[in-house]
């Protein structure tokens, strides 16, 4: 079927409302329908502006002691110095998510790292030409110590205390060799996360109540 504009070309006959349809007596029409829909728009912002989103949540700080005391912290031959910014900023990306499920606005989970044990275990001897290899086995699962304080947003401290984390089933998480293979400390990283969400997880459930 031809649209009413083709139609009233395609017709010899005089249309009364022809004049209207393409000429100048349609302005006020049009005027009228831009005016509602304005109104419409500006309304619909307003509203929106009047409801309140979240913007930044918590932050996660990690901080260290002398990391060449550390148990076992390297990875492809680097020294323990070289180690920690990979860690850092791997497990800050890794932790975004964490501090804005769990930590509610303003708050900052310090963590000060006493002594990291990383998943595995180099052994030189078991490959003559590759002596910086990380052999992952069951037997040396990822260990974590550290000590921590949640700050509210005028510096008040919440919680704090003492912990040694472990977790000897690691190797049965279904994304490790998926995601092992490119994050450095999957397993480090994973293991933080969960003790996050153990610890912080009631008080988030109570909050939402």
């Amino acid at each position: 079927m031809a649209e009413p504009y083709q139609l009233l070309q395609a017709s010899n006959r005089p249309h009364p409302a022809k004049d209207q349809y393409l000429g100048f007596a349609s302005l006020p029409v049009l005027n009228m329908i831009l005016s509602m829909k304005t109104k419409s728009f500006l309304r619909l912002l307003a509203v929106s502006a009047a409801i309140p989103f979240s913007t930044s949540a918590g932050t996660i700080e990690l901080t260290f002691a002398p990391v060449e005391d550390f148990r076992d912290f390297s990875i492809s031959g680097l020294s323990e110095e070289s180690t920690l910014p990979l860690f850092e900023a791997e497990l800050s990306e890794e932790l975004e998510s964490v501090a804005t499920k769990y930590l509610a606005q303003g708050e900052k989970l310090v963590i000060y790292f006493t002594n990291i044990d990383m998943a595995g275990d180099i052994q030189p001897w078991r490959n003559r030409h590759n002596a910086d290899i990380r052999y992952v086995e069951n037997i040396y699962p990822p260990r974590l110590s550290f000590t921590y304080q949640l700050l509210d947003a005028e510096g008040k401290i919440l919680s704090s205390g003492e912990e040694t984390i472990s977790d000897l089933s690691f190797m049965m998480n279904v994304l490790a060799p998926i995601r092992s293979g490119h994050q450095n400390f999957f397993y480090e990283s994973t293991l933080l996360r969960d003790w996050i969400r153990k610890t912080y997880r009631d008080r988030t459930e109570l909050a939402t109540k």
